[in-house]
């Protein structure tokens, strides 16, 4: 009786907490939509912003994939029953990004399979949200009720109450950006960043990295007015670099790449999601785009473009969208095949915790939804990928999506320019392989004067680095022969260096003949 009593006290607390309308003991939620539902012994909810804009109208399309990614990892673990005796079940919550909906919905699905007709539910644990104000204050309301908050992608930086199984680690990610920003040429920029955590953090990251290659920032400003921001950027820099939150980082590029946008060039990180076309639509200015490379899951290919269905509404939407003449063109997001690892975490920490605790048990028993919070996340922290991928999604080990290893980005580095998208290299977390851009040259800044001669440590290894096209000072092996390029096909940079580089030379073989030739002359030592 005891034991009742306090299920129905947290009940109530929930639901205040949540400020909900409780209605003959059923919670009427007012706020979240719950786009998709799979009933199971052991239910994972995502939190997943669907849709962004102030009114919540707008359809995210990295985000239709993380769902469709979700429900096929729950599918995949049911069909091939990697937790014997147990059905996985998901739920999909539309948050639109607000920390207070998130709270809501995740408090909301928690009591909804507590108290779930006939058979009570198991929460395992929370998928997302994507933003660390969100995911840290679903973290604080959750952490009492034994289910982890775990995000199905890295993170710019950790959040509080949170297990994150992938490390963040954002100063690969502006290391990426700096390189491909030097060997475009470019001396000088200005910042833009959202008024985040994720734009500060990114930002903090980017100014240490463009002192260590000699790129002067001239100023930093923090998202507000666009008009305001148009003004001030008019006077900097030519190249302007937007860090922060996804939507927010496409919204202010759209506002300042405009026919009379202030900047001649713009780079983003990761921030085109897998269709830039669609949702950079309008933008003139030149951009560089960093696009996280990934392994693509023919499981998950077939699964996406399967028949579309009456209740698809989102896939449907965004395989629309991607259609053009009856062909559809994808790029496929990171985040898909991490949220896919998400699920098989959770999926293998259940079935070693069944294995432990409930002996010959099939069903799921007492003791494993009794766990204690530590105890759970120490199971989530050691499962081990390898088993369950390889029965369900062998490409996924080639991704490195281990539980506790640090979030390895890898890009391609492509070129926007009126609406139609170039593939110029590819970058990874310590150098970026880039072609001549063929863009007009950015202007400097008033308190950033360009720089005349490049710094012999902006050059990388030349083994690292690859020749696109035509000549490239960063062009591989050809930097150490002795053909002699054309002038004409370089720029003054270029000229610059090998510049530099001869007078170097020629100063270590005069030093070198002089020391012989002293050497030579001088009397030998009496002994």
């Amino acid at each position: 009786m005891g034991e009742q009593i306090a299920w129905w006290t947290r009940w109530a607390w929930l639901c205040v907490l949540v400020g909900e309308r409780c209605v003959v003991g059923v919670c009427v939620p007012q706020d979240g939509k719950t786009v998709f539902f799979t009933k199971g012994d052991a239910v994972i909810t995502q939190l997943l912003p669907l849709h962004y804009g102030s009114r919540c109208d707008q359809l995210g399309m990295t985000e239709v994939q993380v769902l469709e990614a979700t429900k096929l990892a729950v599918h995949r673990v049911n069909q091939l029953t990697l937790v014997p005796g147990i059905k996985l079940g998901v739920r999909v919550v539309d948050t639109c990004g607000s920390p207070n909906i998130s709270v809501k919905a995740a408090l909301t699905a928690w009591s909804d399979d507590a108290f779930a007709c006939p058979k009570p539910a198991h929460t395992l644990g929370f998928l997302g949200p994507e933003d660390e104000a969100s995911a840290s204050a679903v973290g604080g309301a959750t952490q009492s009720l034994g289910s982890p908050v775990m995000a199905y992608s890295a993170r710019p930086s950790p959040a509080s109450h949170t297990y994150d199984f992938l490390t963040p680690a954002p100063y690969r990610s502006v290391q990426a950006a700096v390189q491909v920003l030097s060997s475009a040429g470019v001396d000088a920029i200005s910042i833009v960043h959202t008024a985040d955590t994720e734009g500060h953090v990114l930002v903090e990251h980017i100014i240490s990295a463009a002192e260590y290659a000699y790129i002067c920032v001239e100023m930093v400003l923090e998202d507000g007015n666009t008009v305001g921001l148009t003004e001030v950027l008019r006077e900097g820099p030519g190249t302007l670099v937007i860090l922060g939150s996804r939507h927010r980082v496409q919204s202010l590029t759209r506002a300042l790449g405009g026919p009379q946008g202030p900047v001649d060039l713009l780079l983003l990180i990761d921030s085109g999601g897998p269709v830039p076309q669609v949702e950079l639509a309008g933008l003139e200015t030149p951009a560089i785009l960093l696009q996280r490379t990934v392994h693509r899951l023919p499981e998950f290919a077939s699964f996406l473009e399967r028949d579309l269905e009456s209740d698809d509404g989102p896939r449907r939407q965004y395989m629309a969208t991607l259609s053009k003449c009856g062909e559809v063109r994808m790029g496929y997001d990171a985040a898909a095949n991490s949220a896919i690892a998400a699920v098989l975490v959770y999926a293998e920490a259940l079935r070693e915790a069944q294995a432990t605790h409930c002996s010959t048990e099939e069903s799921l028993c007492r003791s494993v939804t009794a766990l204690e919070t530590s105890e759970w996340n120490d199971l989530l922290a050691s499962a081990s990928l390898q088993e369950p991928a390889t029965a369900a999604f062998p490409g996924l080990l080639d991704d490195s999506l281990e539980p506790g290893s640090e979030d390895v980005p890898r890009y391609t580095v492509n070129l926007l320019i009126n609406g139609s998208i170039t593939k110029v290299g590819q970058a990874d977390e310590s150098l970026a392989v880039l072609g001549r851009l063929e863009v007009r040259e950015p202007r400097c800044g008033a308190h950033c004067p360009c720089s005349i001669l490049v710094p012999p440590l902006m050059l990388p290894p030349a083994v690292n680095v690859t020749q696109s096209s035509g000549f490239d000072i960063m062009g591989g092996s050809k930097w150490w022969t002795w053909q002699v390029p054309s002038l004409e096909n370089m720029t003054k940079r270029e000229v610059a260096v090998y510049f530099t580089a001869f007078c170097f030379l020629i100063v270590i073989f005069v030093s070198s003949c002089v020391v012989c030739l002293i050497n030579m002359i001088k009397a030998p030592r009496r002994q």
